[in-house]
């Protein structure tokens, strides 16, 4: 090949990958707010138009200085109640006093309760007696396999498991415990046990943990998820399955895999309605 033509495809690549670079930049840093409706015929009186915004798979990411972008974009949900469905923290490269910092920062804008993911699961548990005690200490209240009753007037139950336990007897045996008419809803952090979350006769599943597919194609949706594989079931939006409705956030940092394509880092904020329209 003669040297001006390589000369001529080098200029073009070099070019492809300038005009390529913003693109990538935006997909892993343009903060997106999705909104969806949950409908039951259990959501009643104050409970209507309940606020939840979702914090999903932040693994150390900052949006921002001191992650002012990503506070800024929650306050201005407007949540009741902010939920933290796991990997606060990124066991790769863990930052704890990150993670801290911006625990206690949501924790300004509204209640705020959380549940482990995988990155958290995998820590010694010397790091995560201290984890907890933390969380706990800058106002974050964690659902370790255990329910708390929420909200005003008849209120819900809100429901958390460890990673890996919303598929034993322990969800199944705090849903056992709850009043057949108050709604229920669970934050796991893994949406491929969903078929466990339906069979518990949950209301409303919030989960993360596939980071959207990772990379979304129009018509196909997510590539590849943890725990689900190719062409995975479950990787954003709303689910239903039987009585039960998931909610799956598309999360907002990267872990392992560092780059988003179609799938920019994602809040969730879901509004309780009744079934009247």
């Amino acid at each position: 090949m003669k040297k001006s033509t390589l000369t001529a495809v080098a200029a073009v690549g070099t070019a492809a990958v300038a005009a390529s670079v913003p693109y990538f930049y935006r997909q892993n840093t343009e903060l997106t707010a999705s909104h969806y409706v949950f409908r039951s015929a259990k959501v009643r009186g104050a409970l209507e138009g309940f606020r939840i915004t979702q914090i999903s798979d932040l693994h150390n990411r900052e949006f921002g200085n001191e992650n002012c972008r990503l506070l800024a974009l929650t306050e201005a949900q407007l949540p009741d109640l902010l939920v933290i469905t796991g990997d606060l923290m990124d066991s790769y490269h863990p930052d704890l006093d990150r993670a801290m910092d911006s625990a206690e920062r949501l924790a300004r804008i509204a209640p705020c309760y959380y549940v482990t993911g995988n990155h958290e699961h995998r820590m010694s548990r010397e790091r995560q007696r201290e984890f907890f005690r933390r969380l706990e200490q800058v106002g974050v209240v964690p659902l370790r396999n255990e329910a708390v009753k929420l909200g005003l007037g008849e209120g819900f139950r809100l429901i958390g498991v460890d990673c890996n336990q919303g598929r034993t007897e322990t969800l199944k045996d705090l849903m056992a415990e709850r009043p057949a008419e108050e709604l229920n809803i669970l934050l796991s952090h893994k949406p491929h046990y969903a078929a466990y979350y339906e069979q518990a006769g949950v209301d409303l599943v919030l989960a993360g943990h596939a980071h959207g597919g990772q990379w979304r194609l129009p018509g196909l949706g997510g590539l590849y998820a943890p725990g689900q594989g190719p062409l995975p079931s479950y990787t954003a939006g709303m689910y239903r399955l039987g009585n039960t409705v998931m909610c799956v956030s598309r999360g907002l940092g990267n872990s392992s895999f560092p780059l988003r394509i179609e799938n920019k880092p994602e809040l969730v904020t879901v509004t309780l309605r009744g079934d009247k329209i």
